[in-house]
């Protein structure tokens, strides 16, 4: 009896491993943007979303917003000006966040600082940093 020989099964060559694509750097996580805005002892919003919060480190300065009345009206020559976005009645009481905005608006005289306050109470009117600040105002 002669004995059977098995030939090996050759394993198929394998190809070559593809070149990894190089890591897209990430922004910040999430996480990170909330222990930010803590640093600063600016709230969370409301909706807890990755824009507002980066929105907010991005344009406000610390937690404590001013409450401000209207002292004389805007008028045409503040036309193209923070300041056309107080556009409540009169004796209406704003809540703006400390940004530089609200630096600009403080600047013109034109408002009286009544006090500051971490959050806005019910009948204060809110005004936030609009999201195309930069482009509108030439900031």
């Amino acid at each position: 009896m002669a004995k059977k020989t098995t030939k090996k099964k050759v394993a198929p060559k394998k190809a070559e491993p593809k070149p990894k694509k190089a890591a897209k750097p990430k922004g910040p996580t999430k996480a990170a943007m909330v222990s930010a805005l803590k640093e600063k002892g600016i709230p969370l919003p409301e909706s807890a979303e990755a824009s507002e919060i980066e929105h907010r480190l991005r344009y406000w300065k610390s937690g404590m917003g001013y409450m401000i009345r209207i002292h004389r009206n805007a008028g045409g020559r503040y036309a193209n000006h923070p300041l056309s976005l107080l556009d409540s009645p009169r004796k209406a009481l704003y809540w703006l966040p400390d940004s530089d905005m609200t630096d600009m608006i403080i600047a013109t005289r034109r408002v009286v600082v009544v006090g500051r306050a971490q959050e806005p109470s019910s009948n204060m009117v809110v005004i936030d940093v609009p999201s195309d600040y930069e482009q509108r105002f030439d900031a």
